[in-house]
């Protein structure tokens, strides 16, 4: 069903993603390390979920994760029991090979890793899986940063290079996830490694009825379609909000005004993501978020951004500062970099928070 609000596993739950489909599966079949972005809400887990539903694979869920070995070890040992509750003949095989591997306690149905002075060989542990076609698939990997990050890089990194393992990455942050992958550092663990990028876009506005309509049609509603075209029109391509505006049509008589209830809420949702966001970047969170308001406001090239901050603040911005906080926002996939015409341009990435940072003072 289109508008399940969980992450898709059938390939059939599956709207319009054909090409990407196609392009990962292939991507896991020939190369080492497949990679899968796309801001948020556009469908990136269950793209994977869909892509694997064929294939013996470990799935790590990284959001939120502690920025701690504690933090990290007990996602993927989270992710190992899981696979191996799914897959009890690898469990039953695997079991005594297991209980050679430092750090790892083997219990009657799963393992207990250790992330002490003696903690879990992760190499070794995951080296394990190789002989079964086990693909390992990180779900949001930019959350690992710091030194566990490139403690994490470092394993993946020897992994790619020791193993025919297959390993999925993927992540909301695009510039984050790329610094991740070092690709402009050669200092990174995995700098020169190459990878497969499958890319997620936002649905057209014609994909977006055409979801709305077909999901209506799963569920035997019937919606007019002007109150289609307004959710087209105000929830721009953003697979999440137009599955909660055809949930809220479950419970309510469809109308303007329930596409207005969804991006009330939504538009909460996304701010409170972002101002988790700008908690991570005091003392300077104030100027930041004064050039996402003045980006979602109509301030689009980077003289009118540098001339509305100025403006707020009374005071001279030097370019370098603004620079950053460009530069901050793209990695996190907040703001997008845009040509248009011949000027250089920038843009809210989600217009759902564009919507709720324009009112927002």
């Amino acid at each position: 069903m289109y508008f399940d609000p969980r992450p898709k596993k059938r390939r059939e739950d599956l709207y319009d993603r054909e090409k990407e489909l196609e392009e990962f599966e292939r991507s896991v079949r020939t190369s080492p390390l497949t990679v899968v972005t796309g801001i948020r809400r556009l469908g990136k887990t269950s793209l994977i979920l869909v892509g694997l539903s064929d294939k013996p694979s470990v799935i790590v869920d990284l959001r939120g994760v502690p920025q701690s070995r504690e933090g990290l070890y007990r996602r993927i040992e989270l992710g190992l029991n899981e696979f191996f509750k799914e897959h009890e003949r690898v469990w039953q095989k695997l079991r005594r090979e297991l209980k050679k591997v430092v750090g790892v306690q083997v219990l009657g149905s799963g393992i207990s890793l250790s992330w002490g002075e003696k903690r879990a060989d992760l190499v070794e542990l995951l080296k394990t899986l190789e002989d079964y076609g086990v693909v390992l698939a990180f779900d949001e990997v930019q959350y690992l940063r710091g030194p566990i990050g490139r403690e994490f890089a470092e394993i993946l990194a020897y992994l790619y290079d020791h193993s025919d393992l297959r390993i999925v990455l993927s992540g909301s942050e695009v510039g984050l996830l790329y610094d991740f992958l070092g690709v402009e550092n050669p200092r990174a663990p995995l700098y020169g490694r190459y990878f497969r990028e499958i890319r997620l876009e936002k649905f057209d506005y014609f994909k977006s009825r055409d979801f709305l309509v077909k999901g209506f049609e799963q569920v035997g509603l019937r919606v007019k379609r002007e109150v289609v075209d307004y959710a087209c029109e105000k929830l721009d391509g953003i697979v999440g909000w137009l599955v909660y505006f055809g949930l809220k049509c479950l419970e309510l008589e469809p109308s303007e005004n329930v596409v207005e209830d969804v991006l009330e809420e939504a538009c909460k949702f996304s701010l409170d993501e972002f101002e988790k966001f700008l908690e991570k970047h005091k003392p300077g969170e104030k100027r930041i978020f004064e050039v996402a308001r003045a980006i979602a406001t109509g301030k689009r090239t980077w003289s009118e951004i540098k001339k509305h901050l100025e403006s707020v603040e009374r005071r001279t911005i030097p370019d370098g500062s603004l620079n950053r906080i460009l530069k901050t926002l793209i990695k996190a996939s907040f703001v997008e970099k845009v040509v248009e015409g011949r000027n250089v341009c920038y843009r809210v990435a989600d217009p759902v928070l564009e919507h709720a940072l324009s009112f927002r003072s």
